[in-house]
């Protein structure tokens, strides 16, 4: 028997089952949409093809009590943490960037959340406003990294709201500013919103699909701030915690 893990956020569902050790045997990702019920279905109904799931599924995020089974519901903030300290074992501090928010979390010794702060007012820093300004310039979310690669130089984006955003970002193409150095902008533009929600002065963890997509952007945290770290398929680690808060 295998146990399911699942945050249903905004943009993304993220499940993983794990064993009777809390190892992770699988991971599955799919577009939340408008119907949390059909996205995490889609996620049980994969895990099931191969495997004999057992109930409760342990869920947290935006609709984690919106499943047609039976579910154990969790902070989303208390299972990234727990992950967190499962697999690192020490204080620290979370950066999470989401689709549609940004979290600080200050993990202590024993995974609990000593504090936390979310940024849910603007969508600025956060992945939806990646995906928009990519859309806006015709380039997909997973292109930006690739082409931020060859960047000269920062170029500062100064507009917190994603739509003042986007009118900078084309005012500064029709001045001749080269597509490589204004998404190298927009990475740090993403940077400085994170860091404007909590100073950290210990060892940083940064998770979430932005990180996951964008391995680029964990490079500039480092250039911030040299004790960071960014873990292999971050987004899914509240998912896990999920899961281990009820082992």
């Amino acid at each position: 028997m295998y146990k399911v893990g699942i945050d249903l956020g905004s943009s993304y569902t993220k499940g993983v089952l794990v064993d009777e050790n809390n190892n992770i045997v699988e991971y599955h990702l799919v577009k939340t949409g408008f119907d949390f019920k059909k996205a995490s279905q889609k996620i049980i109904d994969k895990f099931s093809e191969n495997y004999k799931i057992e109930y409760p599924i342990y869920t947290c995020g935006y609709g984690r009590n919106q499943l047609n089974v039976e579910v154990k519901s969790n902070s989303e903030i208390t299972a990234l943490a727990k992950a967190v300290n499962y697999k690192y074992k020490r204080a620290c501090s979370v950066i999470d960037i989401g689709g549609q928010d940004t979290k600080f979390v200050m993990v202590n010794e024993k995974g609990g959340v000593a504090r936390f702060k979310m940024n849910r007012k603007c969508a600025a820093g956060t992945g939806s406003f990646i995906e928009e300004i990519a859309y806006r310039l015709d380039v997909t979310a997973t292109e930006f990294n690739q082409i931020a690669e060859n960047a000269t130089e920062e170029i500062k984006i100064n507009s917190y709201c994603t739509v003042f955003a986007v009118s900078e970002i084309i005012g500064k193409i029709k001045q001749g500013t080269s597509l490589p150095n204004l998404i190298l902008g927009i990475y740090y533009s993403v940077i400085d919103r994170c860091f404007e929600l909590a100073q950290t002065n210990d060892y940083l963890i940064i998770t979430g699909g932005i990180p996951d997509n964008h391995p680029l952007i964990i490079k500039l945290f480092k250039e911030k701030f040299k004790n960071t770290e960014s873990p292999e398929k971050s987004q899914f680690f509240a998912a896990h915690g999920c899961v281990l808060l009820n082992k």
